[in-house]
């Protein structure tokens, strides 16, 4: 039944996620055909656009996954015999699968960019390639926060928002239509701006020249004026901990009740 859902979900979604990707395909490839003739400004339009594909993805996403769940064809996933709980997991595993695969698009898109704006700098390939390999050598943490970082981007937005929707659509939110979930995620929001306010003083963090995991807070190595560029881990540990959290009251909330719209 899994795979039904599944199925369903892709037929579902397929042909607006092509017109979405296929449009922005290309305004992308025009405004980089563009910044051949006219340079950097039209690249960095070009540029632009290809890391708003993701954002713009990841809404669609959510507001499909709104409307299957409560909306315009809701009456068809709540009438499939699947636990409610299953057939949360597995609509967030599908978006997620998406978003991901939008992430790919994303990457190959600017390697072509970053090669296109080498030659309009007039500078060789194996030099940018030497130099970037010797910026990484150099700054031991910055393929961990490279990657941490696109993780962050591509998974965090989307649970939230995904969680955001089921939790603002039941118990108390279920009256406020489409303010629920919007309450829902700006409450997640704040939230977490007062726990990145809070992290400044838990330890620990990550010294990104060194590489390493400091068992100190921000808050002390800024007091004693160290040049050192770190990040603040707890705010990043307490950011998984909410975003569990939600996943798991929103599963539960999908399982026992729904009230469609």
């Amino acid at each position: 039944m899994i795979a039904t859902i599944l199925r369903h979900e892709r037929i579902r979604t397929q042909r607006p996620l092509l017109i979405i990707a296929s449009i922005a395909v290309v305004l992308i490839a025009l405004a980089d055909l563009l910044a051949v003739f006219f340079g950097v400004i039209e690249l960095v339009f070009a540029t632009l656009l290809t890391l708003a594909l993701l954002p713009v993805i990841q809404f669609f996403l959510v507001i499909d996954f709104y409307r299957s769940c409560y909306g315009k064809g809701a009456m068809l996933t709540h009438s499939l015999p699947v636990a409610g709980r299953k057939i949360f997991w597995t609509k967030s595993l599908f978006a997620l699968v998406l978003s991901l695969l939008t992430a790919m698009l994303v990457l190959i898109i600017l390697l072509v960019q970053a090669r296109l704006a080498l030659s309009l700098a007039d500078i060789g390939l194996a030099e940018a390639v030497g130099d970037t390999q010797l910026l990484f050598h150099h700054v031991q943490g910055l393929w961990p926060v490279l990657i941490g970082s696109v993780a962050w981007i591509v998974l965090m937005p989307l649970a939230a928002m995904c969680a955001s929707v089921v939790i603002g659509s039941g118990g108390w939110a279920r009256r406020l239509s489409i303010a629920g979930p919007i309450i829902v995620f700006m409450s997640y929001y704040l939230l977490m701006q007062i726990l990145g306010v809070v992290s400044i003083f838990v330890p620990p963090v990550f010294d990104i020249p060194a590489g390493q995991v400091r068992f100190e807070s921000f808050w002390s190595i800024m007091a004693v004026n160290d040049t050192n560029p770190v990040l603040p881990l707890s705010i990043f540990i307490l950011h998984i901990v909410v975003i569990v959290a939600m996943l798991l009251w929103a599963s539960r909330e999908m399982h026992t009740k729904v009230e469609l719209r």
